[in-house]
């Protein structure tokens, strides 16, 4: 191998190197971000519509706010302890 082949390998590999360390460090600032956004929770929850299931995925009630009221159908009876 001639001197200029192996100037070509040792700048290729300083490339290499150079886009590894800019990858991992996209890859470590993407997994901080979805670290962060996965912890934050919400103290609130606004929907006009709410469907609640059981743990076999049965609709125990539904709720509906059209016009300021709020309209409840029961599909279960509620069991409180």
């Amino acid at each position: 191998m001639n001197t200029n082949a192996l100037i070509e390998v040792q700048a290729r590999l300083h490339r290499l190197e150079r886009q590894n360390r800019i990858l991992i460090l996209l890859l470590l600032a993407l997994a901080g971000i979805g670290s962060i956004a996965a912890t934050n929770r919400a103290s609130e929850i606004r929907t006009p519509h709410l469907t609640i299931v059981d743990n076999h995925g049965k609709v125990l009630t539904e709720t509906q706010g059209v016009d300021g009221v709020v309209y409840i159908k029961k599909y279960a009876d509620i069991v409180t302890n």
